[in-house]
């Protein structure tokens, strides 16, 4: 089938494209020193695994930091819900953790209260930006974010991060099965190889979602009305 190239807008079916500030929230997933950094946690437990995870680092460095920002800045100028997704373990024994991840969150060291929980510095949420903490895969399953936009009034979700086949897809999925409005950033996310964050992309299409490039959220973002 065809390839979704990185930062390719699509759309999905029906609906205006325009992302009103005043109902949507920015879901930044998992962009912590643990998941995000090339000298941290996962880094660190891929080395020791003999885990290749050079296309991930290169694409985590360009495009998608930058692109973050650039969707950071936006949604703060525009005055957007901003939320900010961390993952690991609250107990010291990482009893919390979803099983699946338990062991490279330990090995990794993502405990909250440590450095390799932290989001990025690049990326650092201000006061009144919402940090959401999960222990497994979706936001919205294993964190509260449900709850947390749902009382915001937010109504649609602008979803970026990493990995793209894994806590992306995992919550804008969820996301979209709770009733909002999905729309995720191709070239703000980064997975391990470029054929699975297509084919990753490609589902995520399929069930009805909108992509987009950082550029083009950029140019759709309309303002929050600062009646609200």
């Amino acid at each position: 089938g065809d390839t979704v190239r990185s930062g390719e807008p699509l759309a999905g079916p029906g609906g205006t494209t325009i992302v009103d500030a005043s109902t949507a929230a920015l879901l930044i997933i998992d962009v912590t020193n643990f998941d995000a950094h090339p000298e941290h946690g996962l880094a660190r437990f891929a080395r020791e695994e003999s885990i290749d995870l050079g296309y991930y680092w290169d694409r985590v460095a360009n495009p998608m930091m930058p692109n973050l920002r650039a969707l950071l800045d936006a949604f703060r100028s525009a005055r957007g819900r901003v939320v900010h997704v961390r993952v690991g373990a609250q107990f010291d024994d990482y009893g919390d953790s979803q099983s699946h991840f338990r062991d490279v969150h330990r090995r990794s060291g993502a405990l909250r209260g440590t450095p390799e929980f932290d989001v990025r510095e690049e990326l650092m949420p201000r006061l009144g930006e919402a940090v959401i903490d999960k222990v497994g895969a979706s936001a919205f399953t294993t964190g509260n974010a449900d709850v947390v936009l749902r009382n915001a009034g937010v109504e649609q979700v602008v979803v970026c991060g990493v990995v793209t086949n894994g806590c992306v897809i995992s919550s804008a999925i969820s996301a979209w099965d709770l009733g909002y409005r999905v729309f995720v950033v191709d070239d703000a996310c980064a997975a391990g190889d470029p054929d699975v964050h297509a084919s990753a992309i490609h589902v995520m299409v399929s069930m009805g979602m909108t992509i987009r490039s950082t550029s083009s959220m950029v140019e759709e973002i309309a303002p929050r009305d600062r009646s609200r």
